[in-house]
């Protein structure tokens, strides 16, 4: 006999009236995707209804949107631009040229993350369940996957085990998203919980993301479907998909022992790993005679001879230089770099080549800041061709605290500086049409000036978010050390060195 699972479903975003449609279809779909394991099984699902909490509140979708847009002035941006889809670079001249449920997935997202009565009362509604219904797994799509996670670290909850022994399945969910991921102290922690499944589909661009959590207990699941039109968030789709039975299902319907074997078997077919892996990027022969460089070999070959004389094996050294430096490889090269590091391992990141800043436009259409990045061989000015802080952030700020990573980045953080001599300077003049978005036309001096864009990165010392990224004492234990060879405002010079060879500040 099949053991009688009790699962709690959590909607997402838009109407979900109790004893709706959506209900039959969910287990609809719960039901064909446990009977493809065992033909026998019936769920007892408890549907849990939370929009009246929002309706009290009375606060529009698009009206939090605008409010929002201002007040963080791009951080907004972030979330909606998060995903490099045609879809979401829409919203890169404005909210109104995104999709209807995308803007209502960001205000009600948005609402939620600002509104903290609402986040209590969701706390509280979904805890209430969770002790009334006593499921073994929790199931949650879109914002609900949110309100879940938010329950699930509130530190009474964490205290009074509320989660010990039940799953977590978490699908169609904003939790990665940058913006929403920057309202936890932009780092996602494991959950005291018996195992959490988050099904990932690449299609679905509602502002979804992967999550990385270095965690025995957290397992990312490949749910990748592209259905008619666009979007692919629908639940149905994710909770009916083939990896939902043949991963979760198959797992949670199996004795204790069978279970650990298949995941430990899973884990071994994964990606092979090394307790020490380093990246060394340097790019010469961009394609434009303007941006031709000097040394940026040389300082890689230089920098596999210091580190291969500190230990580190030659196999565990990755190469990638001049046209082989494009945008996706550099991005595909760090997540080999970085994904599945655990602590106790060793990772050194190291660039040279040019550097730049790409003005970059906010909710309101206008230009309010800058954007630092790493300029790769096929750069042209736009995002989806750099290698962005933003980006990199997301990424680092998931590895585990005993993680040892060094990140060196040999080049310059702005543009437009120019010099005679033997070295060449490591930033770059942008083109007429990027100039003009950093400028400015000063009537009094009958001059163009620039513009004063602050960089998108701030100072966490004056942020109210202070304790959660530093902690109380202002400092997490973490070992991971940057080494940059300008600062954000300024450019870098190479030099010549031993040999007649052209290096760099740091080699």
């Amino acid at each position: 006999m099949a053991k009688r699972l009790k699962i709690l479903a959590v909607h997402g975003v838009s109407r979900h009236p109790r004893g709706g449609e959506w209900e039959s279809r969910w287990q609809e779909a719960i039901n064909a995707s446990l009977q493809r394991v065992d033909r026998t099984a019936r769920p007892e699902i408890h549907f849990l209804n939370y929009e009246d909490i929002f309706d009290a509140r009375e606060i529009s979708a698009q009206g939090t949107l605008t409010a929002v847009g201002n007040v963080l002035a791009g951080g907004l941006v972030s979330l909606l631009r998060a995903r490099t889809t045609p879809v979401a670079r829409g919203a890169a001249r404005g909210l109104n040229d995104v999709p209807d449920i995308v803007r209502w997935t960001a205000g009600m997202v948005t609402q939620w993350l600002g509104d903290s009565v609402v986040r209590r009362q969701t706390r509280q509604r979904l805890a209430a369940a969770i002790k009334d219904f006593n499921p073994d797994v929790v199931c949650a799509h879109s914002l609900g996957s949110l309100i879940a996670y938010d329950t699930f670290r509130d530190q009474r909850q964490v205290a009074a085990g509320l989660m010990q022994r039940r799953t977590f399945i978490s699908f169609g969910s904003q939790l990665g998203n940058p913006f929403v991921k920057g309202q936890f102290a932009g780092r996602l922690e494991a959950l005291d919980c018996h195992h959490w499944y988050h099904l990932y589909n690449p299609e679905d661009d509602v502002l979804t993301a992967p999550i990385t959590i270095a965690a025995d207990n957290f397992e990312q699941v490949n749910c990748r479907f592209d259905i008619a039109g666009f979007m692919d968030h629908d639940a149905w789709e994710y909770l009916r998909h083939p990896n939902v039975s043949d991963v979760v299902w198959s797992d949670l319907l199996s004795p204790a022992r069978q279970r650990r074997q298949v995941r430990r078997a899973r884990a071994e077919l994964g990606p092979s790993r090394s307790k020490r892996r380093a990246l060394l990027i340097g790019i010469n022969h961009y394609p434009q005679a303007e941006m031709q460089l000097e040394g940026c070999v040389n300082d890689v070959y230089l920098m596999s001879e210091v580190l291969q004389d500190s230990g580190f094996r030659e196999q565990e050294i990755r190469l990638v230089l001049d046209h082989r430096a494009t945008a996706q490889a550099i991005r595909d090269r760090i997540h080999w770099l970085l994904d599945g590091a655990q602590a106790g391992d060793e990772r050194v990141l190291f660039f040279s080549g040019h550097g730049a800043q790409i003005p970059d436009y906010g909710p309101d259409e206008t230009v309010d800041r800058l954007d630092e990045c790493l300029v790769p061989w096929d750069f042209d000015w736009s995002r989806e061709r750099a290698v962005i802080d933003n980006w990199f952030h997301d990424l680092y700020s998931q590895l585990p605290y005993d993680v040892r990573f060094l990140s060196i980045f040999d080049c310059c953080h702005s543009g437009g500086m120019t010099r005679a001599g033997l070295g060449r300077p490591r930033g770059l003049t942008p083109p007429d049409d990027i100039r003009h978005r950093m400028m400015r036309w000063d009537v009094g001096k009958r001059a163009w000036l620039p513009r004063s864009l602050p960089p998108v990165n701030r100072s966490l010392a004056e942020s109210r978010l202070r304790a959660d990224y530093l902690g109380l004492s202002g400092v997490r234990r973490r070992r991971w050390v940057w080494l940059s060879a300008a600062r954000w405002a300024t450019s870098l010079i190479g030099c010549s060195g031993r040999r007649w060879r052209t290096f760099s500040i740091f080699t």
